[in-house]
C-alpha cells in the first residue's frame, strides 16, 4: 500500500485480506488488529486535542510562589514636598490574625519607604514589643524606647509619625477603630514634648494625599 496514508491503510486491511481469499481465522485476526489500531489512533487524537500547546492561551497561569498568600496594603509616609502623608503600596502576608497583619504593617513602616518623594516616619531602630486588641476595637501598640529617644522631635514630625502609623493600620484593617501607644510597656505623656500619647487616636485621612485626591 505504498503512498496510502497509515490510517486509510488500517481501514482497508480487512478488505485486502478478504480479496486475497484469507480464511475465517485470518479475517478475524485482521479485524481484531484493525479494532486495536483504531482504538489507539482515537486515543492519540483525544490526547492531542486535550493537551494545549506550551505557551498557548489555554495553559493555566501559575502564580509565583507565596504570592497567593499575600495581600496589598497602603502605607503612609511623610512627603518631601509638604507636611502631608503620601501612600506607598506594599504586600504583606494574608494571615487570619488582624493583630499579626497590624504588626506587619508597623514593621514595614519601620523599614521605611522605597519610592522617591517619601521620607521615613518611624526611627529605623524601633522594635515592636507587644500588640493587643480589645473588644472595642482599640489596638494597643507597645514600641521600644527608640521610638521616642531617636525621634527628631518637632510638632509636624510628631504628627507625621503618629498618623503614619494610625492611618496605615486603620485604613487597611477596618476591624481596628483606634490606636493607643505604649513605650517600653508604659504610658508616656508625649512622643517628644508635643503630641499627647495618653489618648487613643482615630484615623485622620485629611492629612493624606491619595492619588486623584486634592
Amino acid at each position: 500500500m505504498i503512498g496510502v496514508p497509515p490510517r486509510i491503510a488500517v481501514a482497508l486491511l480487512p478488505l485486502f485480506v478478504v480479496a486475497c481469499g484469507g480464511g475465517e481465522r485470518e479475517r478475524a485476526a485482521a479485524a481484531g488488529e484493525t479494532a486495536q489500531a483504531a482504538g489507539a489512533a482515537a486515543a492519540a487524537t483525544v490526547g492531542e486535542e486535550a493537551s494545549p500547546e506550551p505557551g498557548s492561551s489555554e495553559t493555566a497561569a501559575i502564580p509565583a510562589p507565596g504570592e497567593a498568600n499575600k495581600r496589598e496594603v497602603l502605607l503612609f509616609f511623610q512627603r518631601t514636598d509638604e507636611d502631608a502623608l503620601g501612600p506607598e503600596s506594599r504586600r504583606i502576608l494574608l494571615t487570619d490574625s488582624v493583630i499579626d497583619q497590624a504588626k506587619q504593617i508597623v514593621s514595614e513602616l519601620i523599614a521605611g519607604p522605597r519610592q522617591e518623594g517619601l521620607l521615613p516616619t518611624v526611627p529605623g531602630r524601633t522594635t515592636i514589643r507587644e500588640v493587643f486588641l480589645d473588644r472595642s476595637g482599640t489596638l494597643y501598640l507597645d514600641l521600644s524606647e527608640e521610638f521616642t529617644t531617636l525621634h527628631p522631635g518637632g510638632s509636624a514630625e510628631e504628627v507625621a509619625t503618629i498618623f503614619s502609623i494610625v492611618d496605615s493600620i486603620i485604613y487597611n484593617l477596618p476591624e481596628i477603630k483606634r490606636v493607643r501607644f505604649l513605650i517600653g510597656g508604659e504610658e508616656r505623656d508625649t512622643l517628644k514634648e508635643h503630641l499627647d500619647l495618653r489618648r487613643a487616636y482615630l484615623k485622620d485621612m485629611s492629612i493624606v494625599r491619595l492619588p486623584g485626591g486634592p
